[in-house]
């Protein structure tokens, strides 16, 4: 996958199907789709929520200020220039005020595939190395600057010369990008990758003016990474095509923006969105239930119970492409034990899924069959594994362990897994679960950057880890988990030659239905192998004012803000 690293934040294949959840007029939410539906086109759940959302924004009449309050937890807001930004809050502020290529359909209520946005259309080469785009006709950035080809060129040159976290986003794939005239850009990448229109909808690649940019000392050469000044200015205002503007970030405190008079579709309904900061749950519930704030997130699950009982709220749930998984090594000089395959799976039979599910999480998640999320081409929710204390005694038995033995568990102490589980939780409930197989946990708590460290250094003989998507197709999981030698892979130490070749063949190919079955396949091998075991994919509830239309769920960019409206 991508960044080199254990947990980072939420990014879309042509080819991958999730819950999406729209809050419709209903009080009631649209129930989630359940495991056994995936991976299916759109649910009947979801195609009535889809049908009762309007189809697009309103038209904008003059009347009294229009405002929309979006009540956020402690934020990790950095920077809100497309090109360095890479936390998990900025992406939906982005898309507010940026455009991509292509996007997500019916409001991102649909992850099976993408569509054009900026581009009109779009062309992938048979073997899935060029990518040629033609771009819309009368198409405006907020300074009234119209769109061409040679914007699209420097907004992508300046994501990878920048050289900041995203830029490998490009600088991994892109062999060359030209405009071949004012409509149409060619991308050629290094090498086929089936996945990179899936990548294209990450908001780190937004189409900035070039102009505009340029004018606040920006530049897309290869010396930007020292010389490019323009992200101070960026942080504060926006040059994109976007239906809101960017008008104030006050780091802590809140984010700004305005409707963009230059929008090229029909106007934005709201005056203005503020994100509010309100790091305290309760003091933002509180605001919530003031009528302050009108969509909420990040509330607790205590929260969220009570206010379902408000005739006037809607509960937004949708499942996440986040996932929670054990991690063993296969190196017999860390753990001889462990490295037998035999233990491996006697361990993953004796943790107890349900209770993890219903018991740590209220229910609120999915359990994750293997190292790839539910929703996602290639996925089966069939493969999960069930508890089996005897077959796990049995397992230890035949590799000489009848006793039992005993493990050193390092974790992040007071750590939340996908700010959802505290890591504390899930290791005392781990250690319970094995104690019933004669398999003793020594926990260690460290400090997140060293148990990161020892983990990334494959020092570990068993853990606790998260990982979030940058891009959401299975491409953004199979490999670094399935080839030898990739981030997840080598941390512990795992080698399987067919995984490999399968994992990486699978980006290569445009065919959908080969690649599901490779991807599967890919998850047979780890099953077997299990140098991996699958906990948790969590679902996210967000709290929204029942008067609010056109909300919508995704795990890319969260909510397209163009289409809510009251």
């Amino acid at each position: 996958m991508m960044f080199n690293r254990v947990s980072s934040r939420p990014w879309l294949g042509s080819v991958l199907l999730a819950a999406l959840l729209t809050a419709c007029a209903s009080p009631t939410a649209v129930a989630p789709t359940s495991p056994a539906q995936m991976p299916t086109p759109a649910s009947q759940e979801q195609r009535a929520a889809q049908e009762t959302a309007p189809t697009a924004a309103p038209q904008f009449t003059a009347q009294q200020e229009r405002v929309l309050v979006v009540g956020l937890p402690k934020t990790d807001i950095d920077k809100l220039d497309p090109g360095r930004q890479y936390e998990i809050t900025p992406p939906q502020i982005i898309r507010a005020a940026y455009e991509t290529l292509v996007t997500l359909p019916e409001k991102g209520a649909r992850i099976d595939r993408v569509e054009p946005l900026l581009a009109e259309s779009y062309d992938v080469s048979s073997d899935a190395l060029v990518y040629t785009f033609k771009l819309r006709e009368g198409v405006k950035f907020a300074s009234g600057n119209p769109l061409t080809a040679e914007d699209v060129v420097f907004s992508f040159r300046r994501l990878g010369n920048l050289q900041d976290n995203p830029a490998w986003l490009y600088n991994d794939h892109v062999q060359s990008i030209e405009a071949l005239d004012a409509r149409t850009v060619r991308i050629t990448l290094k090498e086929p990758n089936a996945a990179f229109l899936a990548m294209l909808v990450s908001p780190n690649f937004s189409v900035l003016d070039s102009k505009v940019v340029r004018q606040q000392g920006g530049t897309d050469d290869e010396t930007a990474k020292e010389t490019d000044k323009a992200t101070e200015w960026l942080n504060n205002n926006s040059a994109g095509t976007g239906p809101y503007i960017l008008k104030e970030w006050k780091r802590n405190e809140q984010v700004v923006l305005e409707r963009n008079p230059n929008y090229w579709r029909e106007p934005a309904f709201f005056d203005r969105i503020i994100f509010r900061e309100l790091p305290d749950d309760a003091a933002r519930q509180q605001a919530f239930e003031r009528g302050d704030v009108d969509i909420a997130v990040g509330l607790d699950i205590d929260a969220i119970e009570r206010l379902k009982s408000n005739p006037d709220v809607v509960v937004l749930v949708g499942n996440t492409l986040d996932m929670t998984y054990l991690a063993m090594t296969t190196n017999p000089e860390i753990s001889p034990e462990l490295a037998d395959p035999r233990v491996r799976r006697a361990i993953a039979l004796a943790i107890d899924y349900e209770g993890i599910i219903e018991g740590l999480m209220n229910g609120n998640a999915l359990q994750l069959p293997s190292i790839i999320p539910l929703g996602l081409l290639g996925t089966d929710p069939n493969m999960a594994l069930k508890r089996d204390v005897e077959q796990a005694k049995a397992l230890l038995a035949e590799a000489g362990l009848a006793n039992g033995f005993t493990a050193k568990m390092v974790y992040p102490g007071g750590y939340k897994f996908n700010n959802v589980l505290l890591a504390d939780t899930l290791v005392a409930k781990v250690q319970e679960d094995l104690k019933e197989i004669n398999v003793s946990l020594q926990v260690e708590p460290r400090d997140e950057a060293s148990w990161r460290a020892d983990y990334r250094a494959g020092k570990l003989a068993i853990t606790l880890a998260d990982w979030t998507p940058d891009f959401i197709d299975p491409h953004g999981w199979a490999p670094a988990f399935a080839v030898e030698g990739s981030s997840a892979a080598r941390r512990v130490h795992y080698k399987n030659a067919e995984a490999t070749a399968l994992a990486q063949e699978a980006g290569r190919i445009t065919d959908p239905a080969k690649r599901a079955e490779m991807y599967l396949k890919v998850q047979q091998i780890l099953m077997k192998d299990l140098p991996f075991v699958g906990l948790i994919q969590p679902r996210t509830q967000i709290v929204v004012r029942k008067d609010l239309r056109g909300v919508v769920y995704n795990p890319v960019y969260f909510i397209d803000y163009y289409y809510v409206s009251r």
